[in-house]
């Protein structure tokens, strides 16, 4: 939490000696942030209404032309809603059909959001916990979810519950109402059984995993019973004398000796930092025992490695600059390597990406344009299709505006059809998700494929978007020596560097995710 100093403060607008003042600034803060809330609430209203206009326009068309189960012009209009809203077009598909079912099942809400006599927060919460009050007449189901909405309205007017725990008492409400049984929307609910993984940035991500609360709950008990055994069995820490096993570190500290002679810090993991590794170590070594199909299959991931990078030393110069190897300038002028990046996007730790090269049983070298780091070429170290593995390294993620589907999980799309004549070319060709290689088949969003892999995208409605490749490694940036006279340019032993008014050929890139030999 950020700490105020006293001195902070210019001019808080008021009087804080004088009572009279305080009171009439709070009134008027509280003032502007009861219109805030009734703008936001009014806001999220109108783009309720618009959101359930767009989808019941989008089903329309799917049933006048027989393909309501694929939806194809729901995902058609979705994608365009999602530029415009800058979300992904899965999101804003499902708050389309969200949209649409509030104001169908549960219009009251749509009215108490207008009014503000609810937050979209407490909206989002009661329709979720809504839609569980089921009954098989359909007529019956429909009274007994208006009165739901009654009474958790005339409870947010007497209580000004945040979305959590009116959540809570609307799950109460919704048991004593719903004509299901819990072991029947049990096993509804484990339809939707799945694994995501949330790139959190600084190396690290969040994995989720939809199951069974009783089996989350026992992985969690498990992995905490094996995390604290791990933490009993470290060994004690010296107090007067040191073992034979270890030697001194820092004051308080021992660090072991390995089998090798090698010196192994303490390990000092809280635990649950220990039930991290635990479960990461479980799920990457073990095999599964509901199938034998799955035996012995290994993870694969993508890793992209700065050659300059992987060739400087592990210790930090005086400049900073990682033991005098080759670096390159931030943006406030020092020295720096460039990163590492997992999927070619998020960028991870340094020395974590060398341990991993180093161990890696096959790699492949990329060679990128020296002043754009545009990819240009792709040499592979192993057996596989060159022209895949070009694709997937120049495209990184599925080339549809804003989608970022790892091109691991990619289709190849010819962008003029195969079937008119377009041809299997890498000019001709770029990774799409399923989603978005659906979209753009079988409805009518068009692509161009201009020079360097930049798509141009037309929407259904006439708009015009732009996706360019992602750059590949540290890219440089003319400076003013540009436009000095010859005669004016620093000589070699400057520490400015110039930059060619042509673009070089292109040579070795600083990408490759492992060494070149």
């Amino acid at each position: 939490m950020q700490q105020h100093r006293s001195n902070d403060v210019a001019d808080p607008g008021f009087d804080p000696s004088d009572p009279a003042s305080v009171a009439a600034r709070r009134s008027e803060i509280l003032a502007m942030e009861e219109a805030a809330a009734a703008m936001l609430a009014a806001g999220a209203a109108l783009q309720l209404r618009a959101h359930a206009a767009a989808y019941d326009f989008g089903h329309a068309l799917d049933v006048a032309e027989g393909c309501a189960e694929s939806a194809m012009h729901v995902r058609s209009i979705a994608n365009e809603v999602a530029l415009l809203v800058k979300l992904a077009a899965g999101t804003a598909q499902g708050h389309l059909a969200s949209a649409s079912v509030t104001l169908r099942e549960f219009p009251a809400l749509a009215l108490a959001l207008e009014s503000n006599a609810a937050t979209p927060a407490q909206v989002h919460k009661l329709v979720e916990t809504g839609l569980k009050v089921n009954h098989d007449d359909p007529a019956e189901q429909t009274h007994r979810r208006g009165e739901f909405v009654q009474l958790m309205l005339e409870r947010c007017r007497r209580e000004p519950l945040p979305p959590a725990a009116l959540q809570h008492a609307a799950e109460r409400v919704a048991e004593e109402l719903t004509g299901e049984s819990i072991d029947q929307r049990h096993e509804r609910a484990k339809q939707r059984r799945r694994v995501s993984v949330e790139d959190l940035g600084d190396g690290m991500s969040i994995l989720r995993v939809l199951m069974s609360s009783f089996v989350a709950h026992a992985i969690r008990d498990r992995a905490r019973k094996q995390s604290k055994a791990i933490i009993r069995a470290r060994p004690k820490q010296a107090t007067n004398t040191t073992p034979k096993s270890s030697t001194a570190g820092r004051a308080g500290e021992t660090a072991e000796t390995g089998e090798t002679g090698e010196t192994v810090a303490p390990d000092e993991r809280t635990l649950d930092q220990v039930m991290s590794d635990v479960i990461a170590d479980l799920l990457l070594t073990s095999d599964p025992t509901i199938s034998s199909a799955a035996k012995g299959i290994q993870a694969t991931v993508q890793l992209s490695i700065p050659i300059t990078t992987l060739l400087t030393h592990t210790d930090t110069g005086v400049d900073g600059s990682g033991g005098g190897g080759p670096t390159e300038a931030g943006r406030d002028g020092r020295p720096r390597r460039a990163p590492a990046l997992l999927e070619g996007m998020s960028p991870m730790p340094i020395e974590d990406a060398k341990h991993l090269a180093a161990t890696a049983p096959a790699f492949i070298r990329l060679l990128t344009h020296p002043i754009t780091g545009a990819l240009q070429a792709v040499d592979s170290y192993t057996p596989t299709a060159a022209m895949r593995a070009f694709l997937k390294a120049r495209d990184i993620h599925c080339r549809f505006i804003g989608c970022r589907q790892p091109a691991t999980n990619c289709e190849l799309d010819h962008t003029i059809d195969h079937q008119y004549g377009g041809t299997t070319a890498t000019w001709n060709l770029s990774d799409f998700c399923k989603n978005h290689h659906i979209i753009k088949h079988h409805t009518a969003w068009t692509v161009t494929q201009h020079d360097g892999g930049t798509l141009e995208w037309t929407t259904p409605s006439g708009k015009t978007y732009i996706d360019h490749p992602e750059p590949h490694g540290p890219t440089f940036r003319p400076t003013d020596q540009l436009f000095r006279p010859a005669d004016e340019h620093p000589g070699p032993n400057s520490s400015e560097r110039s930059v060619p008014e042509e673009d070089p050929p292109p040579q070795l890139g600083p990408n490759s995710s492992a060494p070149p030999f």
